[in-house]
């Protein structure tokens, strides 16, 4: 598919569903690029926001960081919270500090109405009793979407983001990370699509499903992991989480999840990195706030 092909499908997709649209964000540092991308997986059409660093090129090629929850990364002022991960000023500076090459973020966006369904790692819910856990993680009798997410990204929108810029499409160049919910599907796509994904950063991942509800899903999260994750001779891990609000329920589950990847080989400083951020809640100016750190581990070695 050539660029001009690509470009006039996502054309004629705004056209059809700007109704539908995210609020613009705009950038501090290097620019945005605004995508709407048909899926067939979910019956829908996606918002992505698309950043490019300072001096972008299509003479060079880049590294690619794969983001959920899009809407929230770049701009506070188009976010419902006034939030974000600010994401454009870490990697500019990171990437001016030669902490990492340059590379393109890719910010999938989500809708509150279908975000928990469509970024529940699918398989891990259905091998555990499907019925007691959308209950439990309120999906609210929606369908799990999680495989149909996870399809989307890796069929539909991995192939377009290499068609239409200069990207290093192999494994070791291609990332994913998100929080929360956004966190397990980071964990799920690498565990499902570990041809496809070469590192991942979980970040307040969100091991428990609902406050009060036991620990059913993060028992199920526990077996998952230890069934399904990839091989650490190719892959790596990053976790993190807070300490209050409800990151303040994450650290057991995430001690354990840290011990299964370490004895199926995982290694801290080779593979493997973690971190607590005490007194950090939930929220995406936490994220804001040690987002370097997932990063430095995740892109530092990667070259363009």
């Amino acid at each position: 598919m050539t660029r001009k092909t690509v470009f006039a499908s996502l054309f004629m997709c705004s056209l059809l569903s700007a109704y539908a649209s995210s609020p613009i964000q705009h950038a501090d540092c290097g620019r945005i690029e605004r995508l709407r991308i048909a899926s067939p997986q979910l019956n829908d059409t996606i918002d992505v926001d698309v950043w490019l660093p300072e001096n972008f090129s299509q003479t060079e090629r880049y590294p690619v960081l794969y983001m959920h929850d899009g809407q929230n990364l770049y701009d506070a002022a188009t976010t419902w919270n006034h939030q974000s991960w600010e994401m454009d000023s870490t990697a500019c500076r990171m990437i001016g500090e030669g902490k990492t090459p340059p590379f393109l973020i890719v910010g999938i966006h989500s809708d509150p109405a279908t975000r928990v369904a469509q970024l529940m790692p699918q398989k891990a819910v259905a091998d555990a009793g499907l019925e007691e856990l959308i209950a439990e993680v309120k999906l609210k009798g929606q369908p799990v979407l999680g495989d149909q997410y996870a399809d989307f990204v890796v069929s539909t929108l991995k192939p377009l983001i290499d068609s239409y810029y200069p990207t290093l499409s192999e494994r070791e160049n291609t990332v994913v990370m998100g929080s929360s919910m956004g966190g397990l599907m980071s964990l799920y796509l690498i565990s499902e699509y570990p041809e496809v994904f070469g590192a991942a950063g979980c970040l307040s991942t969100h091991w428990y499903g609902s406050l009060g509800a036991g620990s059913k899903f993060g028992d199920a999260m526990m077996r998952y992991v230890e069934s399904s994750l990839p091989d650490p001779a190719t892959h790596r891990l990053y976790f993190d989480h807070g300490t209050s609000t409800i990151d303040a329920y994450y650290g057991p589950w995430e001690t354990q999840a840290l011990l299964i990847a370490q004895k199926k080989g995982y290694q801290y400083g080779v593979n493997l990195d973690s971190y607590i951020d005490f007194g950090a809640p939930h929220e995406e100016r936490a994220w804001a706030a040690r987002v370097s750190r997932p990063l430095n581990f995740l892109l530092s070695k990667l070259k363009n």
